[in-house]
């Protein structure tokens, strides 16, 4: 694996590599439904760079016929640049450019995440996958007749690797799909699977109920639907720069390079932690895991993440073994925007103080945040990035609540 010498001097970079594209393409269309028309490419670099304080970002719909076009004019006039380490270049920031790809597994669907070192290979892939799905202008098509494992070859030939995506989740991840990654992606394949993402409703101490998992490194990533979500989970890396191969060689563990700390929501903030019944229209309370409604067990369920850790903990007792691993800590930081009396002008004057939302979150002291907005807020604030502001967790789709301080 290319990448620097160990002597480096190395440093911290933020990353988040689960980002969407709402709009891309010349005259342009929508690439992902669900996300903003404003989440374009130029928007995204922006916003990560100069508003968030993103070292790297990854744009997991880049493999989208509009969305190769713009990579292509932004290449052609300048804006990025192709690092020889891999990514692409925007100024002090690296894009990483992926493909989030639904396969289908025991009938239900999984989201997997593709990235490569540039453009060659995320056009190569884009090929290979044009007779697979219906739409090439749009992401998340549905592969047809494709299998995990294919996805995964398919990546590694072209020089890339793939995440499960927002592994716990109840719709459209691995393990909403079997009870062990082994089930979908066979290990022989590990190798092209580095990491696991894992979600907004999951936590480390979490997914390390699995014993399968303690091979895996575990990465927070945002899921951004919009501008203003991206940064909201994100990995702290110790790097000599951000590139694809200083990336990868963090989540190995080589050359002193390594995941420093995973930075994301508490698991109970995330719209699935628990159990929802969708008969009743309300979340199923009850000491974990709770797979049926305690009212009637024939009604419609979403099994919680909390809930489906727990049954499939049991389930992998005695069918793998745990091998150890040290963890970075997991901090449960509250995003700006969900502090309770910040609101957006609040937000914008701190933003205009220091000047990115990581530098609010990690270098700005309490003091300092109250002469921008107040004692009060600046005390909200600093709770929040500690995860020390009470929560009601989420639950059929419906994200948790942040209602005051511990």
């Amino acid at each position: 694996m290319p990448g620097s010498a160990a002597a480096e001097p190395l440093q911290v970079v933020y990353a988040d590599l689960h980002v969407h594209l709402g709009w891309a393409g010349d005259p342009g269309g929508p690439v992902k439904i669900a996300a903003a028309r404003d989440l374009t490419l130029a928007n995204i670099l922006a916003e990560a760079r100069d508003r968030k304080g993103l070292g790297m970002v990854g744009v997991i719909d880049a493999a989208t016929r509009g969305a190769l076009q713009d990579l292509e004019r932004l290449l052609e006039e300048g804006r990025v640049a192709e690092r020889p380490g891999g990514g692409l270049a925007y100024g002090g920031l690296t894009l990483i450019p992926g493909a989030e790809v639904e396969v289908v597994h025991g009938g239900k669907p999984v989201h997997l995440l593709c990235y490569f070192r540039g453009i060659d290979g995320l056009r190569a892939f884009a090929e290979w996958q044009a007779a697979r799905v219906k739409n090439t202008h749009l992401s998340t098509q549905r592969h047809q007749g494709t299998s995990a494992a294919q996805v995964v070859e398919a990546a590694a030939e072209r020089g890339g690797v793939v995440i499960p995506a927002h592994i716990f989740t109840p719709h459209k991840s691995l393990l909403g799909a079997g009870p062990a990654v082994a089930e979908v992606i066979p290990p022989d394949l590990w190798g092209a699977v580095p990491a696991v993402e894992l979600g907004l409703s999951a936590d480390t101490s979490l997914a390390d109920e699995l014993p399968e998992l303690s091979r895996f490194p575990f990465v927070t990533s945002s899921d951004a639907h919009s501008l203003g979500r991206i940064g909201r989970e994100y990995t702290q890396l110790l790097v000599a720069e951000p590139s694809f191969d200083e990336w990868l060689m963090a989540l190995r563990e080589e050359g002193g390079r390594r995941i420093l700390a995973n930075f994301g929501l508490d698991p109970r903030l995330g719209k699935y932690h628990r159990t929802f019944c969708q008969d009743c229209g309300c979340k199923v309370e009850g000491e974990p895991p709770v797979l049926r409604c305690p009212a009637d067990p024939a009604h419609r369920v979403v099994v919680g993440v909390l809930d489906r850790i727990r049954h499939y903990a049991a389930w992998q007792e005695g069918r793998f073994t745990r091998t150890e691993r040290v963890r970075p800590p997991y901090v449960h930081q509250v995003p700006l925007s969900f502090v309770p009396g910040l609101g957006r002008r609040g937000l914008e004057r701190l933003l205009a103080a220091f000047g990115t939302e990581m530098a609010v979150l990690h270098a700005a002291s309490e003091a300092d945040l109250a002469a921008v907005v107040g004692e009060r807020v600046a005390r909200l604030v600093v709770l929040a990035r500690q995860g020390r502001l009470r929560i009601e967790s989420g639950a059929g789709g419906i994200y948790g609540r942040v209602a005051a301080a511990d």
